[in-house]
């Protein structure tokens, strides 16, 4: 597991603070993970390849997961680079970050392709190409791949890894170069707080802005759709994360008792039933032809590309916003029952292995239909919801088997292996001391959402 911490800061006055861990983004994330998992059961058994009324559509449009994937990643991993724009702090020590990334994803990801290359594509694993693509995550630049669909058989999810780790490369510029911008404003007092905060926030949706104008790159004046699963027309999903970091770091910082930016944040955090009915709608006009065909064998237009980016934007902003905001400060309201229930035990126990979710269930679903001799809906199987839902089951419970394995004998140990001694989850002796994995004591009293700026802790994944 790993922290995004810097150092403590004291904001505000008289308020106790609370453990800064959101255990609610822990059972979020297996939401996520569940998501996909769901949409690529659908394909395999070929339910959403035909028309099968509203269902399908709902169960082709489970990759709402990956944008929620993607507002996690920039809330958690941006944090520290927001506490820096409006706080001041020293910014993050790039090196480790990044060993503490490529630590967190390449051990186990590199033993699927392992088994997946050799097992699942034997022609292709005799030549050189094909694992430098995959070992180095290199294959969504390949404009003439050898594959079909998305990626290789087995690995086909990988794609979004591949951006993921795209946004983990760049994360260290962008974050720069929006301290700058946001610095410019200059100011050490309250006003220069909201000034460097708004300017930030701009800073942010321009990138986020400038997604479209990618998009359109990948159909005009040439289609090039191998474009469209690479980072810059996807960088509005990280964006929007980059955004909820950033106003719960200014939040944390406002002076007062209760300023504007804290009753914002407070409002969201109270409001899960009005983000998830916003969420829903949005949904729902995405389970429609304006976003797109249903069918994965379809490449869809430039107009429904723009508009399923725009909807599925908005499902994971609601999605996230009310638990990213999620009250950390006595005196505010108690968590939500929607925090509370995707914080329990087992969702939270399920986003921590989410990452081996994600990664191992191409080839826990290949196995299952190897063994009782099935047919993908690729291979002309055909499948009604009940069996859809009884193969959906069972591959989701090989999955999480996997899952786990992978996170308690490859990952965890990764981790541990670059965590360097007196330290516990990258952080400085001294800094966690005897709580439960996921918990932050000693924060001082008084920083507003509870939180110093900067300690938002999750799984970073």
């Amino acid at each position: 597991m790993l922290t995004v911490r810097t150092g403590p800061r004291t904001a505000g006055r008289g308020h106790a603070a609370a453990p800064s861990h959101l255990d609610a983004l822990d059972g979020l994330r297996a939401a996520a993970a569940a998501a996909v998992l769901l949409t690529h059961v659908g394909a395999l058994t070929g339910y959403t390849l035909a028309d099968n009324g509203p269902g399908s559509w709902a169960v082709s449009r489970g990759d709402i997961g990956v944008p929620v994937f993607f507002v996690l990643s920039g809330l958690l991993l941006y944090r520290p680079w927001a506490a820096a724009a409006l706080t001041g702090r020293p910014a993050r020590e790039v090196t480790a970050y990044l060993r503490r990334r490529a630590l967190r994803i390449l051990p186990a990801y590199w033993a699927v392709v392992l088994i997946a290359l050799p097992l699942l594509n034997p022609g292709p694993a005799r030549h050189v190409w094909p694992w430098f693509q995959y070992l180095l995550l290199l294959q969504n630049y390949d404009p003439h791949p050898w594959w079909g669909g998305t990626g290789a058989t087995g690995l086909a999810q990988m794609w979004s890894l591949v951006v993921e780790v795209s946004f983990y490369l760049v994360l260290p510029v962008l974050g720069a170069a929006l301290t700058w911008f946001a610095c410019r404003a200059g100011g050490r007092g309250d006003g220069g707080l909201s000034r460097r905060g708004r300017r930030l926030l701009a800073g942010i949706a321009v990138l986020a802005a400038g997604s479209f104008g990618w998009t359109a790159l990948e159909y005009y004046p040439h289609p090039e759709l191998w474009f469209g699963m690479t980072l810059p027309p996807l960088l509005i999903w990280f964006a929007v994360g980059m955004a909820l970091a950033a106003v719960s770091v200014w939040a944390a910082a406002e002076p007062g008792s209760d300023g504007p930016v804290r009753r914002f944040c407070r409002s969201v955090a109270a409001s899960p039933g009005m983000c998830a009915l916003i969420a829903g709608c949005a949904f729902a006009i995405a389970c429609t032809p304006v976003a797109g065909p249903q069918f994965t064998n379809f490449v869809p237009g430039l107009w429904p590309t723009e508009i399923k980016t725009a909807l599925y934007t908005i499902v994971a902003a609601a999605v996230v916003a009310p638990f990213a905001f999620q009250p950390q400060r006595a005196g505010w309201a108690p968590a939500s029952r929607a925090a509370r229930v995707l914080g329990s035990r087992v969702p939270r126990f399920l986003g921590k292995i989410s990452y081996g979710i994600f990664l191992w269930q191409f080839l826990a679903a290949y196995a299952f239909f190897a063994v009782f001799h099935l047919k993908t809906g690729f291979t002309g199987g055909s499948y009604n919801a009940a069996e859809v839902a009884a193969i959906g089951l069972a591959i989701a419970v090989l999955t999480i088997a996997a899952a786990a394995a992978s996170y308690y004998l490859i990952e965890q140990p990764a981790q541990q292996f670059g965590t360097p001694a007196g330290t516990v989850s990258g952080q400085p002796a001294g800094t966690v001391s005897g709580q439960p994995a996921g918990t932050v004591k000693g924060q001082p009293a008084g920083t507003g959402t509870g939180q110093a700026a900067g300690t938002l802790r999750g799984r970073e994944e």
